[in-house]
């Protein structure tokens, strides 16, 4: 699973990288080998909250019942609100989404428990994961070459 481990990791965060990489994560930002800033900078506010929050052990906020920019981009690409059909087929999308996140979230038992309290979009999971797994250097969860 490991394409090549971070240069700034320790021993004892390199034995973490494979089980525990949340821990391995958040060991290297508590030593300041990796910088939050590093990590959430590209993401969107509520993932780079997400990817902060197991670092900090903070509570995310609620989050609303359908991802605001998902309607934002629908609205930008079609020229107008969506109807409800369009709103119940975005659902439709986020369950969707959201199923497969639990699939590969097994060794991410932190971002796992957000995605199954709704306080992370399965998108937002899957995003967050990725983000830590590039700065770790490992292959990205839920890719070809990555174990699930």
């Amino acid at each position: 699973m490991l394409n090549n481990p971070n240069p700034v990791l320790n021993a004892e965060e390199v034995a973490l990288l494979t089980p525990q990489p949340e821990e391995c994560f958040r060991r290297a930002v508590q030593r300041g080998a990796i910088t939050l800033d590093q990590v959430t900078e590209p993401l969107a506010p509520h993932v780079a909250a997400a990817v902060r929050s197991i670092v900090t052990g903070e509570r995310l906020p609620a989050s609303p019942d359908l991802p605001e920019e998902l309607i934002r981009q629908f609205e930008q690409a079609r020229g107008h609100p969506p109807t409800e059909a369009d709103l119940e087929q975005m659902r439709g999308f986020v369950r969707a989404q959201t199923e497969q996140a639990q699939e590969i979230l097994t060794s991410y038992p932190h971002l796992r428990h957000l995605l199954d309290e709704q306080l992370l979009t399965g998108g937002g999971a899957i995003a967050a994961v990725n983000a830590i797994d590039h700065i770790l250097g490992r292959y990205l969860t839920g890719t070809l070459y990555a174990v699930p």
